[in-house]
C-alpha cells in the first residue's frame, strides 16, 4: 500500500513576510550605502589634496615661506574631483564635479585644508579640514 506524503513548502503568508523583511532591510541599507559611496568619492579629492599638502610642506621647510598661489595645483582633475588649488596662505580648496558620476549628495562639494604654523616661516605642524557642506562626507581623519 502506498503512503501519501504530505506536500511540503511555504505558505503564501510566509513568503510575503520574507519579502517584507527584505524590503525593510533594503530601505535601511540603501541610504547607508549611498553615504558610503559619497564618502569614497570625497576621499579621491582628499588624495589629490594630499599631494598638494606634501608639496606645500616641503616648499615651506626648504624656503621658509609658503609657496605662491597656485604653484602646486593639481594638473588634471580626477574622476570625481574637479579642482584642487591652493592660495598664498597654503589653504588648499578641493571641489568635486557637479555632474555624474559624482553622487548627488556631494556634487559640487567643496572642502578646505588649512596649514597650522606657530609663526610664518615656521614648520607646518598640522592641517585643519573644513567644509560648508555636510561634514559627515569628509574622511574620518578630517571630521
Amino acid at each position: 500500500m502506498k503512503k501519501h506524503s504530505k506536500q511540503q513548502g511555504f505558505t503564501l503568508i510566509e513568503l510575503m513576510i520574507v519579502i517584507a523583511i527584505i524590503g525593510i532591510l533594503a530601505a535601511v541599507a540603501l541610504p547607508i550605502y549611498q553615504d558610503f559611496i559619497a564618502r569614497s568619492q570625497v576621499a579621491e579629492g582628499m588624495a589629490t589634496a594630499s599631494a598638494i599638502k606634501s608639496s606645500i610642506t616641503e616648499y615651506n621647510d626648504s624656503m621658509g615661506a609658503l609657496p605662491p598661489t597656485n604653484q602646486f595645483d593639481a594638473a588634471d582633475s580626477g574622476r570625481y574631483t574637479d579642482t584642487a588649488t591652493h592660495d598664498g596662505n597654503g589653504v588648499i580648496t578641493v571641489t568635486l564635479h557637479n555632474a555624474a558620476p559624482v553622487n548627488s549628495k556631494v556634487r559640487n562639494f567643496t572642502f578646505t585644508l588649512t596649514p597650522t604654523q606657530v609663526a610664518p616661516g615656521d614648520p607646518i605642524t598640522d592641517w585643519t579640514c573644513a567644509t560648508a557642506g555636510d561634514a559627515k562626507f569628509l574622511p574620518s581623519g578630517c571630521q
